[in-house]
């Protein structure tokens, strides 16, 4: 799982819609940690990096669903 496969799911529709879509979106986010995780090593750069970006997704994720589910209203 990358970036460039999910911008394709988002575009193509894959994923669906409202909150289904928004929870197989993160749930790919997830997969795709998990997976440098696995393929790389534990202390490397790759890994540092993806540890510190994934600790900002939940937060930016949970922003982007208030503003989605206000903007509904």
């Amino acid at each position: 799982m990358g970036l460039a496969t999910m911008n394709s799911k988002l575009e193509s529709g894959i994923y669906g819609e409202g909150k289904e879509a928004a929870a197989k979106l993160y749930s790919d986010f997830l997969l795709m940690f998990d997976n440098c995780r696995l393929y790389n090593e534990d202390d490397g750069e790759v890994t540092e990096e993806a540890a510190r970006i994934m600790s900002i997704v939940p937060e930016l994720y949970g922003g982007v669903c208030a503003a989605i589910l206000k903007k509904q209203k």
